[in-house]
């Protein structure tokens, strides 16, 4: 488990077949748990038999790499780019074909482990034919065959039920995880993000139950970081302050909403989102009276808007277009996160705002009481029905 001081060399191996001389492999590090990624390095393909690299780190690293053909094309497919992990020293192969290059076979370093070897291959084969969903409705979109395209949409998006190979490769995964509970850097790095939405308890034990290798690791001291910081906004814990400007230009506080139930909602153009912006709607007109606040929390309400216009006299976009016409048209306070004012810029880091739909209740005394994904909200309606309801009053 390298976490040296000093730098070391590792390689980088691309056996892919099908490169065109021109095409781009961009490999970014990945800072988790922000998730920000930075470029390492380019590789423009100048040999159709294959690529590599050599570089140096310092630690262990998490890497994403992004394929770009030679036409300036992006690869379609249900991933934005292949993940994985170097250790100083290590040697990290890729086998598979450009066409299919996100769901290459990795080997060497961590990777050449049987069960983990496994587990990502079975993964690999689920993803490929995701993944050629999602090319065939491009086709379709491209062919004009709307029909053909909703057909392909839904099964993209019902692939995952019933599906036998969905159970195996969640079998596998438990398997590993089952053999490994001293924990692995696999395990370290996949799970390091998810502190940020697990319940805090589960996550310490997990980490309590890793080997003094892993916590001493890059990684493991990381976790163990996040892990103290995520404890600081735990449930039942005093909800940290925050100063946010409006989009109606009037700046808000902790204190404002004082002696009433506060409910953040970080809502935008995700299918999550569009699903449930009408039942935070129904709960807000239901509670609004008698002591709940909302706040709205999205990155850009013109983007919200420029989608709304796009999609005005599409017939196949008719239900998402009215459902963006009611988000604009949110009856509570909304705040844009990616403005010039650097506390609305804060707030994501001050509560680990990660995605969308995301939810953060806070009681009349400042207590948080939620903060999650779909999870929270669920536990918001639950405890506002218990104390808000006529039967408390």
């Amino acid at each position: 488990m390298a976490c040296t001081s000093q730098k070391t060399d590792f390689t980088i191996i691309g056996n892919i077949s099908g490169l065109q001389i021109g095409d781009t492999v961009e490999f970014k590090t990945i800072d988790l748990p922000s998730w920000k990624d930075s470029t390492a390095f380019t590789i423009v393909i100048d040999d159709t038999t294959g690529f590599g690299f050599q570089g140096k780190l310092e630690h262990d690293q998490y890497f994403i790499f992004r394929y770009t053909t030679n036409e300036g094309k992006e690869m379609v497919c249900d991933r934005s780019g292949k993940t994985f992990i170097v250790r100083p020293g290590d040697t990290i192969t890729f086998t598979g074909e450009r066409e299919n290059i996100y769901y290459s076979k990795i080997g060497g370093g961590i990777y050449d482990e049987p069960q983990l070897a496994e587990y990502l291959r079975a993964d690999d084969s689920l993803g490929l034919v995701r993944g050629s969903y999602m090319r065939n409705i491009e086709e379709a979109k491209a062919a004009g065959d709307t029909a053909g395209m909703y057909r392909w949409a839904d099964a993209f998006n019902t692939f995952y039920n019933d599906n036998p190979g969905v159970e195996r490769v969640r079998s596998l995964r438990r398997a590993y995880i089952d053999s490994n509970r001293q924990g692995t850097l696999f395990l370290l790095v996949k799970r390091l993000p998810d502190i940020g939405y697990e319940p805090i308890d589960e996550m310490k034990k997990i980490y309590d139950n890793y080997s003094e290798q892993i916590k001493e690791s890059w990684y493991g001291r990381k976790t163990a970081d996040f892990i103290a910081q995520m404890e600081a906004i735990a449930p039942g814990r005093p909800a940290p302050d925050f100063k946010l400007v409006t989009i109606d230009g009037d700046t808000i506080t902790k204190a404002t909403y004082e002696g009433k139930y506060l409910l953040f909602y970080h809502w935008g153009l995700c299918p999550g989102s569009i699903y449930i912006d009408r039942f935070v709607c129904e709960l807000y007109d239901q509670y609004r009276e008698k002591g709940l606040e909302v706040v709205g929390l999205t990155e850009s309400i013109a983007t919200i808007r420029e989608l709304y216009n796009k999609t005005l006299n599409n017939p196949h976009e008719k239900d998402l277009n009215a459902t963006l016409g009611n988000m604009l048209k949110h009856k509570w306070t909304e705040v844009e996160l990616e403005t010039e004012y650097p506390e609305n810029k804060k707030m994501s880091e001050t509560y680990r705002i990660s995605g969308w739909p995301f939810f953060i209740l806070i009681d009349p005394d400042g207590t948080l009481l939620a903060r999650n994904f779909t999870e929270a909200f669920s536990e918001a309606k639950k405890i506002l029905k218990e104390e808000l309801d006529n039967e408390k009053e």
